[in-house]
């Protein structure tokens, strides 16, 4: 009986630790502890053009570097648009597609082409990946760009929002936000849930502040 209680004793000890272990992860990750939007305006960073703008990288925007695209490589991102969205939900399909580009463009340059998907959770090395707030951030900036060259022509760019709190048990998530200018319903555009390079998902602000998530 000795025996078997000094093994369950550190069997429990163990429990401990590795629980000690998943709960430092899960503090440590900058979607679980902080927004984007407060991070963005820490970073301060100058308003985004094609020849020079902020890119975040390492978990809650620790590495940020200056990246251009090249004026080849922006001809070829605005060739997505050479048919143009006629109306709102064409530009929601539309918009996705160029991000994934502009972010296998990036990922060369930055170090973070082989970002994986839902980063944080399968990963203990941040450099080179890319949390939830990193991702609205840079989605929003690739967005903006998009905006001034006027290939966002039926939508705002929003706020990036965030969902969880203490009292829901729900884990803070961070996205970039599109607004319908004619219903004015919000859109989430989540470049978190895919590899670099795949293209954010786009689902309505409400169902993804509920919770949403991939099916797979």
């Amino acid at each position: 009986m000795v025996m078997i209680a000094q093994a369950v004793r550190k069997l429990v000890s163990k429990l401990k630790v590795v629980i000690l272990l998943v709960v430092g992860v899960l503090t440590a990750s900058s979607c679980s502890y902080t927004t984007a939007e407060k991070v963005k305006a820490k970073v301060d960073a100058p308003t985004p053009e094609v020849n020079m703008f902020s890119h975040c990288s390492s978990y809650g925007c620790q590495i940020v570097q200056q990246v251009s695209f090249e004026p080849a490589e922006w001809q070829q991102i605005l060739s997505v648009f050479d048919t143009p969205p006629t109306n709102a939900e064409e530009e929601r399909e539309t918009l996705p597609k160029a991000i994934a580009l502009m972010e296998k463009i990036v990922g060369p340059k930055t170090g973070t082409s082989e970002d994986i998907a839902r980063s944080w959770t399968f990963t203990f090395l941040p450099k080179g990946q890319l949390d939830c707030i990193d991702e609205s951030i840079n989605t929003t900036t690739y967005l903006q760009l998009l905006e001034k060259a006027g290939h966002v022509k039926f939508h705002d760019i929003g706020t990036i929002a965030l969902r969880g709190n203490q009292l829901d048990l729900m884990l803070l998530h961070n996205t970039a936000t599109l607004i319908d200018h004619e219903s004015g319903t919000s859109y989430a555009i989540d470049s978190w849930f895919g590899a670099n390079g795949m293209p954010p998902d786009v689902v309505l602000l409400d169902d993804w502040i509920k919770g949403w998530k991939p099916s797979s």
